[in-house]
């Protein structure tokens, strides 16, 4: 695993543009979507502020996997690298705490899907948490949580079909929060 280097995020902000916007304009175009906020420029809230089926006020939260990673499979050795997302510890806490309505939208470019973790999906998911130092040389650390897209996710070929499943999942969410049974998995036996 190599550090980040200050092109990387050059890169990344190039690209990260024109998929926000492709990401706004599906959310906005769903029938049962009303677009409140796009936030995709600040930190303090998560990507884009919806009003939903119910006039549930929902949040989502768009990442992207960029390339397969290297070296980081010893965290998770149970889990192809393949599969792996590392997910900043601070945006897993935003998503908390935005609560039962957030939902974690992931374009996954090295494999060529889109994935969908509703906020109880990321409490329960197993994961792996790991600090490194910042590659800036301050001292710093950041959290990382690891999780798999093989675990929990619910995948996609398109972001129009995940944003279908965000609109279906809050249709039943408040059901499912209130209900003892466990929680639904696309990938393991309930």
């Amino acid at each position: 695993m190599r550090d980040r280097v200050p092109a990387d995020w050059k890169v990344d902000l190039r690209e990260r543009h024109a998929l926000e916007a492709d990401v706004r304009n599906e959310l906005a175009a769903h029938p049962e979507l009303a677009m409140l906020q796009c936030s995709t420029a600040s930190t303090e809230r998560l990507d884009y502020q919806l009003v939903g089926p119910g006039a549930r006020l929902l949040e989502v939260e768009l990442k992207t996997k960029r390339q397969v990673y290297r070296g980081w499979s010893r965290y998770r050795p149970e889990v192809a690298e393949k599969d792996l997302l590392i997910l900043d510890e601070l945006a897993l806490r935003k998503l908390v705490d935005a609560g039962r309505y957030a939902f974690l939208l992931v374009r996954d470019i090295p494999a060529d899907r889109w994935a969908v973790w509703s906020t109880h999906d990321l409490v329960m998911t197993p994961k792996a948490r790991v600090t490194r130092q910042l590659a800036v040389g301050t001292g710093a650390v950041k959290g990382k949580v690891l999780i798999s897209f093989a675990e929990d996710a619910s995948l996609f070929p398109d972001a129009g079909s995940a944003v279908d499943f965000i609109v279906e999942t809050l249709r039943s969410v408040d059901q499912r929060w209130q209900d003892i049974a466990p929680w639904p998995s696309p990938h393991r036996a309930s």
